[in-house]
C-alpha cells in the first residue's frame, strides 16, 4: 500500500476522526467516495482504489492500530494530565520533515521498528500537552520519566524534531553540571537533527547557539535570527546548569526585544532532578531561581520583561523523578510538573532494574548475572583504599576482571568492532581510584599465565550459570520472545584463548595522544581513571575517551574504567560487560543513576555481569520495586482520571530504612502517607537459613494450627488443603508476632504498622474474621503433621539465586489458586467451572473478585506453607537452585480484602498540595 495513504489515515486519526468516519471519509454514498478516491489519485498520487478496497484498508489499519496501541500501553508508557489534549499536532509524513529525517536516521542506526514506533508515540503524546501560545495561559510545565540509559537523548531529539515540524522554533536543553557531558549532548543532537543526510533532505536548517552572552556581536544576537512562522530555521542551545552560563543565556534572550514574541520556546531540562531542584527551605537555590526566571519571562535578576515569548514550555526529563514530584507544591514559583507527567516506554530489549534485579509484581524474576562480593573482599578493597600492604586484589575483583578479559576475547572472535568496557566503582574519593588502578596493574602484569588459567575457570563456570535457556526463562519477553534466535551463544574457552593470550600480551596502556593531538588506541587494555583530577598529559590520556568512527582500531578496543562521580550520571559506558560495584548511597535517586549497566546489550546479551555487595544488591532490588510502583501509580492515576495538579503521586519508601528516596533537602514539601493495606497481598519469600530460627517457626506454626480446632469438613476447592473459617484477629496477631522473619524480608521487618491497621479496620467492621488455609501439594510422601489428624504434603520451592549471607530467596511463595480454597462447592464439576471462569488468570485481584461473588469480599486470608528443606529444581529448569535448607521452612501469604487504592499497601510519601490544589499556578 502507498505509504502516503497510511500517513493520511494516521493524521486524520490524530485530528480526531473516528474509524467509522474514515470508512466513508464523511461521504454519504459509495459514488461520492469513489470520486474522492479518484481525486486523491490525481492530486496526491494515491493508488487507484475502489470503495471496497478503501474500506478494507481502513479496517486493516484499525486492526493494526489496536494491536500497536495494546503493545504500547502494556509497555508502561503513560501520559498523566489532559490540560491540552486538543492540541493540533500532526505526525509529518513528508520526507523532508524534521521527524521523517530523524526517523530514517534511527532506522539506519539499527533501531528496531517497534522501538522507533514507541519513540514516535511518546513524542506525539508529550507534544499534545504543550502549547504554541502561552501568552494568556502562562507556561506549560511537565515531566517525562524515562529509564536509566534507555535512549533518553533519542526521545528528546524526536520530540524536538516533531515540535519543529509543528511550529516550535527555539529549543533550550539544560544539560547537567559537567561540561564534557554538555558538549557530548550538543554534538549528539547536532549530528542527529542536522546529520549529513538531513542537510540535503530536511526542510529545516538546525543552528546550534553555543554559549551565548548578552553582548553578542552582530549576527549572533537574538534579533539577527529568523523566528518567523514560515522560516526554515530552527535553533537550539545546550546550556550547562551553571549559574554563570544560565545568566548569560537569559540575558542574551532578554535583549531580543520584539523578536521574543515570535519565539515558541521549548525548554528541555535533561536530568531534571539534578541541580534544578530547590534544595533550600529559606532562600531559593540559584539554579532553580534562574530556571524559573527563564520560564516566567524575567531577566537573570528577576525583573519582569515587557516582551513575552509567544510560547514557553518546560519539560523535565529524568529517570529518577522522586525529587521532582516531592520538592515543591505546584505554583508559578515552582518547577513542579503542574500540567502533565509522562512515562516513556522501553522496548523489549532493554535491561532495566526490573529485568536485572527482578520485581515481584512483574514477569521478571531477575537475571542470574549478579555475583556477591563478600565482606572479606570488601575489607580487601578497603585495605587498598587505606594503602595497607596489598599482596593481591580480592577474589571477586579477580573474577570480574577475568570475566571482562574473556568477554573482550569472545567479542573479538565475533568480530565486534565497538568499544568494550569494564566499570569499577568502589569509592567516590579520587585518591582511592589511583590506588585501585595500581593494584590492578600490579596483578595483571605480575601473573599473566596464572590469569589465563583463572580465566578458563571463570569462563566455564559462568557459561554454565547463565546461557540462552536461562536468559529466556528470566526475560521471557525479550525481543518479542523469538526463542533466542538472535541471542549469540558463548563459545568454548579454546575458541577464545588465542585472542585472550594476545590481549594479555599487549598488556595495559593509557590512551596515546599523537603529534596531531589525536587519540591512538592499542589492541591491549586501556586502563582509565575518570575523575576531575585526571587530566590529559602531553602524550597520553588517562581519562575515558572512546574512539569515534574515524579512529576506531581494527579490533574492538578494551577499557577498564575506574572512577566515581563522573561515572554516576549521564556518561554512557560503551559495551559494558563487567561491573565491580561497591558504592552505596542513602538516596535512591543517586544510587539508581549509578547503574551504568542498565541499557541495551544487542548482540552480547549473555555477557554482562555484576559483582556487588549484598547491601548494594538489596538496595537495587528495593529500588526496582519502588520504580515499578511509581510507574503503576502514574498509570492508575491516569486510568482513574485523577488531576495531577491536585493530587501528587505516592512514592514507596523502604520498610527497613535501608535507603531513603532522596536527600531530605530535596523533598521540602513532602508529607508521609498513612499506611493503608487495603487489597494488598503480602508474603514471606526470603528466609534466614538458620536451624534455630526455622525450628522456632515450625513450633510457632504447630501452636497456631492447634489453636484453630478442627478444620472445616464441608467440600471446598482444593480439597487437599485444610481450611478454618472465622478465625479471630487475636490469633492471627499472635502468630504474626511470634514468627521469626529474615531481616531481608521486605514488608515484615516492622510488623506493628500492619497489626495496628488490622486492629483499626477490624474494630470498624471494615473487614471480618479470617479464613486460614494450610496449603500443600496434591500428592507427596514427604508430609507435615502439626497435630493429630492433620497431614499435608510439603511444598517444593527452590532458590532464585545463590547468596553468601546465609539467606534463602525463593521469590514467589504463593500459589494464587490456594486463595480459592475457602469457596464452597458441591461437586467436582463446580470446582472445575470456577477455575475455568478465571480463564487462566492468576491475578489476585481477579481471584478476589470471584471470592466476592461468594460473599467473601470482606474476609481476609492467611495461607500457610511448609517447604521441604530438600527441595530441588524440576528437570530442565535453568534458573533455580536446590534449597539446601537446614530445616523445613514455614512460609505464609496474607491476602487482605477491599479495593486497592493505588500504591496503598506500603509506607509512602507524596507532595503536600495546599487547599486541595485550588491555587493559581499562573499568577
Amino acid at each position: 500500500m502507498n505509504e502516503t495513504i497510511k500517513n493520511w489515515i494516521k493524521n486524520q486519526r490524530l485530528h480526531g476522526k473516528s474509524w467509522d468516519w474514515l470508512l466513508t471519509v464523511g461521504k454519504t454514498s459509495d459514488e461520492d467516495l469513489r470520486e474522492f478516491l479518484k481525486d486523491r489519485v490525481e492530486y496526491d498520487f494515491w493508488d487507484d482504489l475502489s470503495p471496497e478496497e478503501w474500506k478494507s484498508i481502513v479496517c486493516e489499519e484499525k486492526r493494526l492500530s489496536e494491536i500497536d496501541e495494546k503493545i504500547y500501553d502494556e509497555s508502561g508508557a503513560t501520559v498523566l494530565g489532559a490540560n491540552n489534549e486538543d492540541n493540533f499536532i500532526v505526525i509529518p509524513s513528508e520526507e523532508n520533515s524534521a521527524w521523517q529525517c530523524y526517523k530514517n536516521k534511527l532506522l539506519n542506526d539499527g533501531f528496531g521498528i517497534q522501538t522507533v514506533s514507541s519513540i514516535e508515540k511518546s513524542a506525539v503524546k508529550t507534544l499534545k500537552h504543550l502549547s504554541r501560545d502561552t501568552m494568556q495561559t502562562g507556561p506549560i510545565k511537565g515531566l517525562v520519566v524515562g529509564n536509566v540509559q534507555s535512549g533518553k537523548t533519542a526521545n528528546m531529539a524526536a520530540l524536538m524534531a516533531m515540535a519543529a515540524d509543528n511550529g516550535w522554533n527555539m529549543f533550550i536543553i539544560l544539560s547537567g553540571i559537567i561540561e564534557s557531558l554538555r558538549v557530548q549532548t550538543q554534538k549528539r543532537l547536532n549530528n542527529d537533527l542536522n546529520n549529513w543526510e538531513a542537510r540535503f533532505n530536511s526542510r529545516f536548517n538546525w543552528q546550534t547557539i553555543d554559549n551565548p552572552i548578552a553582548a553578542e556581536q552582530y549576527g549572533r544576537r537574538v534579533q539577527d535570527y529568523d523566528f518567523d512562522l514560515k522560516s526554515n530555521q530552527r535553533y537550539f542551545a545546550v546550556c550547562l546548569k551553571n549559574s554563570t552560563r544560565l545568566r548569560n543565556l537569559i540575558e542574551w534572550l532578554a535583549r531580543g526585544g520584539e523578536k521574543r514574541k515570535d519565539i515558541r520556546l521549548l525548554i528541555i531540562d535533561d536530568e531534571a532532578d539534578q541541580a534544578s531542584i530547590n534544595v533550600s527551605p529559606t532562600e531559593r537555590s540559584k539554579i532553580n531561581t534562574l530556571i524559573l526566571n527563564l520560564i516566567n519571562g524575567r531577566n537573570s535578576k528577576g525583573t519582569e520583561l515587557s516582551d513575552k515569548f509567544r510560547a514557553v514550555n518546560y519539560i523535565g526529563y529524568t529517570a529518577t523523578p522522586f525529587a521532582n514530584v516531592l520538592n515543591e507544591a505546584p505554583g508559578k514559583e515552582s518547577l513542579y510538573p503542574s500540567h502533565f507527567i509522562a512515562t516513556l516506554a522501553v522496548s523489549d530489549e532493554y535491561f532495566g532494574p526490573q529485568q536485572i534485579f527482578g520485581c515481584k509484581d512483574t514477569v521478571y524474576d531477575g537475571l542470574n548475572v549478579i555475583r556477591n562480593v563478600s565482606d572479606g573482599d570488601i575489607d580487601g578493597i578497603s585495605n587498598i583504599h587505606q594503602r595497607e600492604s596489598v599482596q593481591h586484589i580480592p577474589q571477586s575483583l579477580e573474577d570480574a576482571i577475568c570475566w571482562f578479559l574473556c568477554g573482550v576475547s569472545c567479542m573479538r572472535v565475533w568480530k565486534y568492532k565497538k568499544p568494550i568496557s569494564m566499570l569499577i566503582h568502589t569509592s567516590r574519593l579520587k585518591k582511592h581510584h589511583g590506588l585501585v588502578a595500581s593494584a590492578i596493574e600490579q596483578w595483571i602484569t605480575a601473573t599473566p599465565q596464572e590469569i589465563i588459567e583463572k580465566c578458563k575457570s571463570v569462563w566455564e563456570r559462568e557459561k554454565g550459570l547463565f546461557d540462552v535457556e536461562h536468559f529466556l526463562e528470566q526475560y521471557p519477553n525479550y525481543n518479542n520472545a523469538n526463542g533466542g534466535a538472535n541471542i549469540r551463544r558463548l563459545p568454548s574457552f579454546n575458541e577464545i584463548k588465542t585472542e585472550l593470550t594476545e590481549l594479555l600480551d599487549k598488556g595495559l596502556t593509557d590512551i596515546i595522544i599523537n603529534g596531531d593531538n589525536e587519540p591512538v588506541y592499542s589492541e591491549g587494555i586501556h586502563l582509565c581513571i575518570d575523575n576531575s583530577e585526571t587530566n590529559k598529559a602531553s602524550d597520553t590520556m588517562k581519562r575515558l575517551l572512546y574512539p569515534d568512527a574515524n579512529n576506531m582500531p581494527d579490533k574492538a578496543p578494551a577499557f577498564i574504567v575506574i572512577g566515581g562521580q563522573t561515572l554516576s550520571r549521564g556518561l554512557t559506558i560503551e559495551g559494558l560487560i563487567s561491573t565491580f560495584f561497591l558504592r552505596s548511597s542513602l538516596a535512591a535517586d543517586t544510587l539508581m543513576q549509578m547503574g551504568r549497566w542498565f541499557g541495551y546489550r544487542r548482540g552480547y546479551e549473555l555477557l554482562p555481569r555484576l559483582w556487588m555487595s549484598e547491601n548494594a544488591r538489596e538496595q537495587f532490588e528495593f529500588m526496582s520495586e519502588m520504580d515499578y510502583a511509581l510507574r503503576q501509580e502514574i498509570k492508575e492515576m491516569h486510568d482513574t482520571g485523577v488531576d495531577f495538579s491536585e493530587v501528587g503521586p505516592r512514592i514507596k519508601t523502604s520498610p527497613t530504612n535501608v535507603i531513603r528516596i532522596v536527600a531530605h533537602n530535596r523533598m521540602n514539601d513532602a508529607i508521609d502517607v498513612e499506611f493503608d493495606f487495603t487489597g494488598h497481598t503480602m508474603e514471606t519469600g526470603v528466609f534466614k537459613n538458620d536451624e534455630e530460627v526455622l525450628s522456632k517457626n515450625l513450633e510457632t506454626a504447630e501452636k497456631f494450627i492447634s489453636s484453630l480446632g478442627d478444620p472445616i469438613a464441608r467440600p471446598h476447592i482444593n480439597a487437599h488443603n485444610y481450611m478454618w473459617e472465622g478465625v479471630e484477629l487475636e490469633k492471627i496477631i499472635e502468630f504474626l508476632r511470634s514468627y521469626k522473619y529474615s531481616e531481608r524480608a521486605k514488608g515484615f521487618n516492622d510488623i506493628e504498622p500492619l497489626i495496628g491497621w488490622l486492629e483499626k479496620f477490624t474494630s470498624e467492621d471494615l473487614i471480618g474474621r479470617w479464613n486460614v488455609i494450610l496449603a500443600g501439594n496434591k500428592t507427596g510422601d514427604n508430609r507435615w503433621e502439626p497435630v493429630s489428624g492433620i497431614s499435608i504434603s510439603k511444598v517444593n520451592h527452590t532458590q532464585r539465586g545463590l547468596r553468601r549471607d546465609n539467606t534463602i530467596n525463593i521469590g514467589v511463595l504463593r500459589s494464587p489458586e490456594d486463595f480459592l480454597t475457602d469457596i464452597p462447592i458441591e461437586s467436582a464439576e463446580e470446582e472445575k467451572g470456577i477455575k475455568e471462569s478465571l480463564n487462566g488468570s492468576h491475578k489476585t485481584s481477579e481471584i478476589n473478585n470471584l471470592r466476592g461473588r461468594y460473599g467473601l469480599n470482606q474476609t481476609p486470608q492467611l495461607v500457610l506453607y511448609v517447604i521441604n528443606k530438600d527441595s530441588v529444581p524440576r528437570e530442565g529448569t535453568k534458573n533455580r537452585y536446590a534449597l539446601n535448607a537446614v530445616e523445613d521452612i514455614v512460609g505464609f501469604s496474607i491476602n487482605l480484602t477491599g479495593e486497592r487504592n493505588g500504591n496503598s499497601a506500603v509506607r509512602a510519601v507524596t507532595i503536600h498540595i495546599p487547599n486541595n490544589g485550588n491555587l493559581d499556578i499562573t499568577d
